[in-house]
């Protein structure tokens, strides 16, 4: 009797260790998910055709290569896999107009993507996390794929916004698109109140955020649902990662917005805000780069800029300004002579000089190389 009351015991105890476990899996989960105008939130595989819709598939037991996406419930993640979705722009409802749309009006609100292979969204807004009422909202995108996400009208590529807490979204070791609509931003990170937080870390990879029209930014932070929010917005970088905000970085708080390397990694980023990129930390350039015409690079005191024996760092009509650890390659801008015209008589001869900027080209012997 006593063995039997200890293994009953014992039971019960390893069910109250497991029920937190089981809980924290699903915390913060969706409550509403719709991807591609589909309700995913029971979890399941699906594919997707050529106008962006989804099918659902038999069963987790297909390979990868049969389905586009998946949404497994447990650990709330939803994997890409080669998908293409959008949502149904006709549809008065945000939800459905969304590419992927992930909302909670109760309580915080997370989401983790994760890719694999090339993915597209098109929609009104690609990429939507949203807390309506209280609460955070998070979105985290990984994997070892790339996404490529836009929004037309007044959409972002990628939104993450919460009406009373904090907004956060994190790119982990990925190529993210994103491309705002007309007058639409291409990333928009909008917390709900004062002294909320609004924050975006890139760790390693790349992000390309793109705004359209006069008001549309690459970088969008919004503290509060007016323009009198305030705050501190952050962008982070590390791990060796590009971020380009072709259209600026904005925000509508008192304060500026902090950008740097995270605290303790081993390296940090490069942000281009518009055309002035800025390194921060100390960087190993993983890819090509090149400073085109109206463009610069500040390589500040105290940071670095190495150039790894697999990437260059081209100056094409742009400003480098600090020196980097490798040999960066200037391109020549064009030719110039002393002269505009020249008239010579018979036997006559003059000598011209040509001017090849910059003074510092790698090689004046073949303009335009």
């Amino acid at each position: 009797m006593g063995k039997r009351l200890l293994s009953i015991c014992m039971a019960l105890a390893l069910c109250l260790t497991l029920l937190p476990v089981t809980a924290l899996a699903t915390e913060n989960a969706p409550a509403t998910l719709i991807v591609g105008g589909t309700d995913v939130k029971s979890g399941g595989y699906w594919t997707t055709g050529t106008d962006g819709k989804l099918t659902e598939c038999n069963n987790s037991t297909e390979p990868p290569a049969t389905w586009n996406v998946h949404y497994d419930a447990s650990n709330n993640t939803l994997t890409l896999n080669g998908a293409t979705i959008t949502g149904n722009s006709d549809s008065s409802s945000v939800s459905s107009g969304v590419g992927i749309y992930a909302s909670s009006s109760s309580e915080d609100v997370s989401l983790t993507i994760s890719l694999q292979g090339e993915n597209t969204i098109t929609s009104s807004s690609g990429i939507y996390v949203y807390s309506s009422t209280t609460g955070d909202a998070s979105l985290t995108i990984s994997g070892n794929g790339s996404l490529n996400a836009s929004g037309s009208s007044a959409g972002s590529g990628i939104q993450v916004q919460s009406n009373s807490g904090s907004a956060t979204l994190s790119i982990q070791n990925i190529e993210v698109t994103a491309q705002g609509g007309d007058y639409g931003n291409g990333v928009t990170v909008q917390a709900g109140g004062d002294n909320s937080a609004a924050s975006m870390t890139v760790e390693g990879g790349s992000l390309t955020a793109t705004g359209s029209g006069n008001n549309g930014a690459g970088i969008r932070f919004q503290l509060g649902s007016s323009d009198s929010g305030s705050g501190t917005p952050s962008l982070t970088v590390s791990g060796n990662s590009i971020v380009r905000a072709n259209g600026g970085i904005s925000d509508n708080s008192s304060t500026s917005i902090e950008v740097g390397s995270a605290s303790g990694a081993a390296n940090g980023g490069i942000v281009w805000d518009g055309k002035n990129g800025t390194v921060y930390g100390s960087v190993t350039l993983q890819e090509d780069l090149e400073i085109g015409e109206g463009e610069s690079l500040t390589i500040p005191n105290g940071a670095s800029l190495t150039i790894s024996s697999g990437a260059t760092l081209t100056v094409n009509g742009g400003e480098l300004n600090g020196t980097p650890s490798g040999d960066a390659t200037y391109k020549v801008t064009g030719v110039s002579l002393n002269k505009d015209s020249l008239s010579l008589g018979a036997g006559d001869s003059e000598t011209l000089t040509a001017t090849i900027p910059p003074d510092n080209a790698t090689n004046k012997d073949v303009p335009g190389s």
